[in-house]
């Protein structure tokens, strides 16, 4: 039997999950492929705020290895006091039915288990990718009483990793599927008594689980799919707005992210994030390479954190000092951004980003920066 083990926290799976956007679902089967992939989602929770919630709680259980239980007590609380627990009454707003459903711990076990799954498989798949040797996977089934009939008939199955196989059936393939690849040689395989495949088996993928969690592609279609068939014409005016936003959000935060990860091995650089007036007149915001390798001890900043950096300059802002500024802004997590005004020169330089999931974190560095002028309130 091979287990998931989540005592681990691969970069990879907690790099995911961080970059992971947020959609809200009536249906779970609404999300599909690509786009169960690339938004973090919880069924029949339909607020922002819970998402984010929720995702900061399933960051920390992965980063800390948390069991279920840890995790579960953690978020309890926060649910129960936005009334997400119990019998609710929910909202289609695409159909307007309301539908009763019961949030308790079942249904939280499920959330928890199916996004550190799909967070490991990613991860897994990836590290599998890079293996010199071992250029085959072979598909295991834990072949219990309660695994499906469909999944135990390709248990053993080697293909090529590149085989376009995986591209639909990298588990997990269905609610509750415990499935793995292993990543195998050709001389492991004969070793074993293993056949390699020239020919992939039929397809075991449930159509909502049909796609590598490692490959995200045609995000866009879908969420535009969805905009265009909502039957309320105000509602769906709404949604493609919001589509068109969204798009737009994707493609040029994607540019940013790539040109800050340079950043983290090439010297004498420097990147523009962003203008911004938070110093009266307007300024580039500036991050250096020397900024950004001065703390690659704060393994829990990445390239994505440092791209966010445009998007918290809303957040509240203490003046220390004369020159320096430090930004707070919660967006998904807790962040503080401690900037350096250059006098004479349209330039702002980022001087530290910090991150923290605790909301006590964030109330922390705001005892600590009351004793400063406060000179803009949270905008968001």
């Amino acid at each position: 039997m091979v287990k998931l083990n989540f005592n681990l926290a691969p970069r990879e799976a907690i790099e995911y999950l961080n970059q992971k956007g947020y959609k809200t679902s009536f249906n779970y089967d609404e999300i599909a492929r690509e786009a169960h992939n690339k938004s973090f989602t919880v069924a029949k929770m339909m607020k922002q705020d819970l998402l984010e919630d929720v995702l900061s709680s399933l960051d920390s259980a992965l980063k800390e290895g948390k069991h279920f239980d840890e995790f579960a007590k953690e978020i309890k609380p926060t649910l129960q006091k936005k009334g997400w627990w119990g019998k609710q009454d929910i909202l289609n707003p695409e159909t307007g039915e309301v539908k009763e459903v019961n949030i308790g711990s079942s249904r939280l076990r499920h959330i928890y288990k199916t996004n550190m799954r799909v967070a490991y498989s990613k991860a897994r798949y990836k590290e599998q990718m890079k293996l010199p040797n071992s250029t085959y996977l072979r598909y295991v089934s834990e072949m219990l009483g309660t695994s499906r009939e469909s999944h135990k008939a390709i248990h053993n199955t080697v293909l090529p990793r590149d085989h376009a196989f995986w591209d639909t059936n990298t588990p997990i393939n269905d609610h509750g599927c415990k499935c793995v690849t292993i990543a195998i040689s050709a001389k492991e395989a004969q070793k074993q008594g293993l056949k390699i495949s020239s020919i992939a088996p039929k397809s075991v993928a449930s159509k909502d689980w049909a796609y590598n969690p490692a490959k995200i592609d045609k995000l866009d279609e879908i969420y535009k799919d969805k905009a265009h068939n909502i039957k309320d014409k105000a509602f769906a005016k709404v949604a493609k707005e919001q589509h068109k936003l969204n798009a737009g959000f994707v493609a040029q935060n994607l540019v940013l992210y790539k040109s800050v990860e340079t950043l983290f091995t090439k010297k004498n650089k420097k990147v523009e994030l962003c203008k911004s007036d938070i110093f009266e007149s307007q300024k580039r915001v500036l991050l250096s390479s020397d900024t950004v390798q001065g703390h690659l001890d704060r393994k829990d900043i990445t390239a994505f954190d440092y791209s966010l950096i445009p998007y918290l300059m809303n957040g509240r802002v203490f003046k220390q000092k004369d020159n320096t500024y430090v930004l707070l802004e919660k967006f998904g997590r807790y962040y503080r951004v401690a900037l350096k005004n250059v006098k004479d020169k349209d330039e702002i330089y980022v001087v530290s980003l910090i991150g923290a999931n605790s909301q006590k974190d964030y109330e922390r560095w705001v005892r600590e920066l009351n004793k400063f002028e406060e000179v803009q309130g949270d905008k968001r």
